[in-house]
């Protein structure tokens, strides 16, 4: 016997050493392999994303000193300018676009000097002023500038040649120049500008991450316009043949020997002007983490491993300890008589042998659990219904609980309880209506038509067999049950119940899937409506996926509770629910329409300032999910949002203090086309401008300036589409200093100018 305890031993040590370690062994080697995987693919994104960065901020500057330059040229004053040859008469013209060419020269943009020249008549704008320029001049213009291809183009010029005379500062050897030839609608160019800047003003853009990481920046001829080193602006890119052979997509991602060492190469090339972004890391400051994780991996994967063997042979002994307590146990509890015959046997024989009489006895309990035989049952369709049951257990039951063990048709009816506010229950009384109606329903159909009902999460579920062959008589006779189930719960509970029925189905290892059945048929009540009866089968499957939200109808809605007009608003909210009911939906979907509708009504409370006592309290989603009628989702909508917010903003209108906001409002609405400030308006209402200021801010989460603006700027669209008020004159009523002023106003908030909208809108009526 000490062989055989020997041997079992080493086996069960074996076994839990190869669980123990085989499973660390190739978790640590998956862990490397994908970690390391995670990292490089992590970085390599990581560049790609820096470099588009890059771009992106470098572009933006580029293309807003592009906009701005191309505004000021294309303005009639400009194009006016260029035409005329260098006088006293016309001084004062240039004297005015002087400020204009001041203004362009902003911090943001890094413009240190814009020149402006007319080749026609032989002069030159630049920030030192006005001036001639010779023949000289003018051929090296002509040379450097007019012989570009295209009109607007962006050029590299080292300090010393820049052609132009200019009033550059010198702060970078080189400059990047934006070349303008003009006019622009004209293909005979007779002047030019120049924007000059400092190609350092890039390379500050350009943020090293890494030491070893070199940014930089190509234009279509390799020379550097901007790099991560300021000593290479200006050199040609001398690697550009061997990494720029590899660009022939706009951006990507690829690795490259260099002088003997890998590079990960990640370039972006630009739409705009064709320059393009590298990015170059070495291959071996990408692969430091991995390897650090790799050792992290093996120390780690080492401790595992000896205290897998050390635990093997501990928990070896923890665990055959009980077997040889069994053992023992099963040896002096069996009687002399009893152990003859297992002498020669090993130890789990003989507590097989005890275990199989323990189970003969076990017989004898099954006996005096009859009384509990109810509550079985209910357990065994539970655990049933949640697919925890196995076939061959199914079988046992079947013969333990005597129910029927042939039928044609098995049918699963899953029932609830259609709201309890209009009846004369509360809320807490459902579990106890349901474990009520449970006991009616086992005590109105025979054992041999059905199996034990049962109560899951408010949902009463029962199974009943028939052995119909034809599927009328068997939809017949499953209606009739149904009716007669709702007939009886009405009589004596005086209680709707919505009845959802699944697909006949003949195996009871199925009945979770038949249950899944019932509870979606029953969510289809908020179409049919209160005491339903929903075969599954009869469900149409054919619905939208998506449905569009009544918008227009929402917004009636919304103005009717701003007015407190209770009885419009009740017909938009009905008329919202009758668009909702003619459509042909998923239940999903129509929950998701009115967890839409609940966000917008809370945040409707939250624009007009209202707040509902315990609103913050409820969880109102949670609450529309469990409301199983389309008549039960509109009052409880009514009862729990809309009548309060329409009894609030009653209250509020009412009152007779109105807030200073609302003054506020009223004055701007009615004085708008007036010199109207926040300082005038505190005198009147006699209040601190600054503390007007701040509740204004407060309660429209705007200040009053970014209002003013905004009324006005509506008010103006109104009279562009309606009258032919011009846009000259609709700024003066609007008391802006001078149309292009309102101009800009009016295209930063519209995103197009005055006359564009006027003539949008004006087509489209």
């Amino acid at each position: 016997m000490k062989i055989r305890t020997f041997k079992h031993f080493y086996k069960l040590v074996t076994l839990l050493i190869i669980l123990g370690t085989v499973p660390v062994i190739i978790v640590g080697i998956f862990s490397y392999w994908k970690s390391s995987q995670v990292i490089e693919d992590h970085s390599a994104q990581e560049k790609i994303q820096n470099v588009y960065q890059i771009q992106t901020n470098v572009e933006q500057v580029l293309k807003n000193i592009d906009h701005s330059v191309t505004y000021f040229l294309n303005s009639p004053q400009t194009k006016e300018i260029i035409r005329y040859p260098l006088s006293a008469d016309n001084f004062k013209k240039y004297h005015d676009i002087r400020p204009e060419l001041n203004h362009l020269q902003t911090v943001d943009t890094g413009i240190e000097d814009i020149v402006l020249v007319s080749l026609k008549n032989d002069w030159l704008i630049n920030n030192n002023g006005l001036t001639y320029i010779d023949e000289e001049e003018k051929e090296a213009i002509l040379s450097n500038y007019m012989n570009l291809p295209e009109s607007s183009t962006w050029i590299q010029e080292e300090y010393e040649e820049i052609s132009l005379n200019n009033d550059a500062k010198k702060s970078c050897s080189h400059y990047i120049s934006l070349v303008k030839k003009l006019p622009f609608t004209s293909a005979k160019k007779t002047a030019v500008a120049s924007v000059l800047v400092p190609s350092c003003s890039l390379t500050k853009i350009m943020e090293k991450k890494v030491d070893s990481e070199i940014y930089m920046i190509l234009d279509s001829n390799n020379q550097i316009i901007a790099h991560s080193d300021s000593d290479e602006i200006g050199e040609t890119f001398k690697n550009s043949q061997e990494i720029l052979a590899d660009i022939n997509q706009e951006a990507g991602q690829f690795n490259r020997s260099i002088d003997g060492i890998d590079y990960k190469v990640t370039y972006q090339t630009s739409r705009y002007n064709h320059w393009s972004y590298l990015s170059l890391i070495k291959m071996s400051d990408l692969n430091k983490q991995s390897s650090s994780i790799g050792w992290l991996t093996f120390l780690v994967c080492s401790v595992l491993l000896i205290l897998s063997l050390i635990i093997s042979f501990i928990g070896s002994q923890r665990i055959y300890q009980p077997i040889r307590k069994l053992h023992k146990l099963a040896s002096d509890k069996f009687s002399t008589k009893d152990n003859q015959g297992y002498s020669h046997k090993n130890e789990f024989d003989l507590i097989e042998t005890h275990i199989e009489q323990l189970l003969d006895k076990n017989v004898e309990l099954e006996g005096r659990l009859q009384s509990q035989v109810t509550q079985l049952k209910q357990f065994f369709m539970i655990r049933l219904l949640q697919g925890k049951v196995h076939k061959q257990e199914i079988t046992n039951k079947l013969v333990s609980y005597n129910y029927p063990k042939s039928w044609k048709h098995l049918t699963l009816f899953t029932l609830e309880i259609d709201g309890l506010d209009q009846t004369k229950y509360k809320e807490s009384d459902q579990d106890l209506l349901l474990f009520a109606i449970n006991n009616m329903i086992e005590d109105l159909f025979p054992t041999d038509q059905c199996f034990t009902p049962v109560v899951i999460n408010h949902t009463l579920v029962m199974i009943l067999l028939d052995h119909f062959d034809s599927m009328e008589e068997y939809t017949h006779y499953m209606n009739e049950q149904a009716q007669l189930i709702q007939t009886e719960i009405k009589a004596v509970f005086d209680l709707p119940v919505s009845i959802g029925i699944s697909h006949p189905f003949q195996s009871l290892s199925t009945a979770k899937e038949a249950f899944k059945e019932g509870k979606e048929a029953l969510k289809y009540r908020f179409k049919s409506g209160a005491e339903s009866i929903i075969f599954f089968e009869n469900i149409n499957q054919n619905y939208q996926l998506t449905t569009p939200f009544p918008t227009v109808i929402k917004n009636h809605l919304f103005d009717a509770i701003k007015v407190a007009d209770r009885e419009k608003a009740e017909q938009e909210f009905d008329r919202f629910f009758q668009v909702l009911s003619q459509k042909n939906f998923h239940h999903n979907h129509f929950y998701i329409i009115m967890t839409r509708l609940l966000y917008e009504l809370i945040e409707l409370m939250q624009i007009l300032g209202i707040q509902i006592k315990g609103l913050d309290e409820r969880e109102f989603f949670t609450e529309i999910e469990h409301l199983g009628t389309l008549k039960e989702v509109k009052r409880w909508f009514k009862q729990q949002i809309i009548y309060p917010l329409i009894d609030k903003v009653e209250e509020r209108t009412e009152s007779e203090n109105k807030s200073l906001s609302d003054k506020i409002i009223h004055i701007i609405h009615h004085e708008f086309d007036t010199d109207i400030s926040l300082d005038s308006i505190a005198t009147r209402l006699h209040y601190n401008p600054n503390y007007l200021s701040s509740i204004f801010q407060k309660e429209m989460n705007v200040s009053f300036s970014e209002y003013l603006i905004m009324y006005r700027i509506n008010m103006a669209k109104q009279w562009l589409v309606n009258t032919d008020i011009s846009v000259k004159d609709i700024a003066t009523k609007l008391h802006y200093n001078n149309s292009q002023n309102f101009i800009r106003s009016f295209r930063k908030m519209e995103g197009i100018t005055p006359g564009k909208y006027r003539s949008q809108h004006k087509q489209a009526i």
